[in-house]
């Protein structure tokens, strides 16, 4: 700029400048008001106009853009030049956060590093508030034991830090890899102490609770207070593991309690049997009673009806006819007790309510069913929670002592009913000795052998019965005066004598009872629904198997023996006749037509599945009958 005004030697460029565009302004000016003044006198040409127009809003538009020059470039200027401060700012803050970026990460590399190798500890180690707050507050349901399983977990976790702890310890372990527990682990394990120690609490509480339920003589059934231990046995097994004394005294608590539940159960059980209508078998149901009442009805003789009615104590209260002797003697449908797929116990409230005539066996069944049933049900319950499966001595133990109150009154119910009252019903006593051995089956089915022991001691009082009623109807045979009786000539050779109709009968229910597998057409398992307080559960006689050797038992000489009492009265009958050889041949022809039909049931029973075991005794009896036939028939 120097040079150029040396160069026009103008002091100041700026100035001239100044001056030639205010010269060409005015020349402008001028030459706008000369052809403003030209276009006046000449209207005719209107581009002067125009220009002037155009003037006009060049100037206009020349004031704004002066104007904005003046207002608004300014601002703007100042405004570029604080956002290019701040954006040096900005630049200068994100290389300091970009700087920083990589320092936290780093940091968190560093961080992730270290608690990989610490996560583990602190999942180990924590507890959960929530746990705390469940184990203190929840009420003991399934879900509940969850606690338990934590805590055991937590216990084992803790076990194996603390024994490593020790060994580092002993050991003066220093080393960088070594794990560093926190300073508070030893508060964690006061903690998990007092969680053990609330958990045992609670448990014992609440075993004692379900069992004063059982004790408070309400009407609850033991199977429901029982189902409710049950879906939280693991209670218990915490118990042993953490307190065996205690767990040892709650099992025994809980002994007492069910043995006093059961013996007041069961005796009020046995109070409603006792008030079944049972029928009435006295001296006149024996076969030396058969001659007379047909004698008396042929018009011989004056014997009384009370010709045995001192043997055994007893005294007659209604006259029995033959028929009702032979309907007895054909036990038949008695024969359901031990076949019938149902085999529901009667349960107290419709014993009580039962005025129906029943049969001692019903009693006797309903009762040692009920037993069983109990005892199946206690056997599972502490087999499952008490947690003694495998010490089998140990859990019979505990079950003999529950229910020896209740076997004990049993044995008195059978000694009552069975063997004192109604002594003279040999079927009954025969049928509940065959309801003993199925019983006896199915315990060991059941591998619950304690019962076992009681019902053999019923068959110890019941066979001594049986073979005292032998003993009765044998001299009821012997005590008949032959002399005395008239037969019917015309019918001596035709047909049997009243006495072997009625003794065919009598030996053909003894010796379908000679085995536990009755051939009855009707199906050998079975299905027991039976507790006393009406609960159901279900228990399988299958009478397929033999309780006992058939010859082995006392009822095989009985039969021999009765047989020849029997034989010995029809000698005696024959030698009164023209013919005793005929006399005797029809009569035994009777007896054996009757054993060979019964032969046929067996092997038909035998061919469709029913029964896997033949009757020997049956088989024997047969032949015997048939060789005396022959041999009569020869003479």
């Amino acid at each position: 700029m120097d040079v150029l005004n040396k160069l026009l030697n103008v002091e100041n460029v700026e100035d001239i400048s100044v001056e030639v565009s205010e010269i060409e302004q005015d020349i402008y000016t001028s030459f706008i008001k000369n052809t403003n003044d030209f276009t006046k006198s000449h209207p005719s040409l209107n581009n002067g106009v125009s220009l002037s127009k155009d003037l006009t809003v060049s100037q206009h538009k020349e004031k704004q853009v002066n104007e904005s020059i003046e207002n608004i470039i300014p601002e703007l200027q100042t405004y570029l030049r604080n956002f290019n401060s701040q954006l040096s700012d900005f630049t200068t803050e994100l290389r300091f956060i970009r700087h920083k970026s990589a320092e936290l990460k780093n940091l968190l590399e560093n961080n992730s590093r270290k608690l990989s190798k610490i996560s583990p500890l602190v999942n180990d180690l924590i507890i959960p508030p929530k746990i705390i707050k469940s184990i203190i507050h929840d009420k003991i349901t399934s879900s509940w034991q969850d606690n338990i399983l934590f805590i055991k977990d937590k216990e084992e976790i803790y076990s194996k830090y603390k024994k490593e702890r020790s060994n580092s310890e002993s050991n003066n372990n220093t080393q960088s890899g070594m794990i560093i527990l926190p300073k508070d682990f030893d508060n964690l394990c006061q903690l998990l102490e007092i969680l053990k120690t609330i958990i045992l609490e609670r448990s014992k509480k609440f075993i004692i609770s379900r069992i004063k339920i059982l004790r408070s003589g309400r009407p609850i059934p033991s199977q429901r207070v029982q189902q409710q231990m049950l879906h939280v046995r693991q209670i218990y097994s915490f118990i042993i593991e953490n307190n065996y004394s205690l767990a040892l005294e709650i099992r025994q608590a809980y002994a007492y309690t069910m043995k006093w539940y059961y013996k007041e159960y069961f005796s009020r059980y046995i109070r409603s049997l006792t008030i079944l209508q049972f029928k009435n078998v006295d001296t006149q149901y024996s076969l030396g009673n058969i001659l007379v009442n047909s004698n008396n009805a042929n018009g011989g003789g004056s014997f009384a009806s009370t010709l045995f009615g001192n043997y055994l104590g007893s005294s007659f209260t209604t006259t029995v006819t033959n028929d009702m002797i032979n309907e007895y003697f054909q036990i038949l449908k008695r024969l359901t007790i031990l076949t019938q797929e149902d085999n529901t116990v009667m349960v107290s409230q419709i014993a009580e309510h039962n005025n129906n005539v029943n049969y001692i066996e019903i009693g006797f069944k309903n009762l040692n069913l009920a037993i069983l049933d109990n005892f199946t049900v206690e056997f599972n319950f502490m087999k499952s929670f008490f947690q003694i499966s495998t010490n089998v001595a140990e859990i019979h133990g505990l079950l003999e002592q529950i229910f020896k109150p209740t076997f004990d009154e049993a044995m008195v119910y059978t000694e009552n009913v069975l063997i004192t009252q109604y002594v003279y019903d040999i079927f009954g006593v025969l049928i509940s000795i065959r309801v003993a051995n199925q019983l006896i089956i199915e315990s060991r089915k059941r591998s619950i052998g304690a019962i076992e022991d009681y019902m053999e001691d019923q068959l110890m009082s019941l066979w001594p019965k049986f073979q005292q009623l032998i003993d009765w109807q044998a001299e009821s045979l012997n005590s008949i005066d032959v002399s005395q009786l008239i037969l019917k000539k015309e019918t001596v050779y035709s047909s049997p004598n009243d006495l072997t109709i009625s003794f065919a009968y009598f030996l053909k229910s003894l010796l379908i009872l000679t085995t536990s597998a009755v051939p009855d057409n009707a199906n050998s398992s079975h299905e027991s629904l039976s507790t006393i307080e009406g609960n159901d559960s279900t228990i399988n006689m299958n009478t397929d198997d033999q309780a006992v050797d058939d010859t082995s038992e006392p009822l095989y000489n009985s039969i021999i023996r009765i047989r020849n009492v029997f034989e010995m009265v029809m000698t005696k009958f024959s030698k009164t006749l023209d013919s005793p050889e005929k006399f005797l041949s029809i009569n035994y022809m009777h007896l054996y037509n009757m054993l060979e039909q019964q032969n046929l049931l067996l092997l038909e029973a035998n061919e469709i599945g029913q029964m896997e075991n033949d009757n020997p005794i049956l088989k024997d009896t047969a032949f015997h009958y048939k060789t005396l036939v022959e041999a009569f028939n020869k003479t």
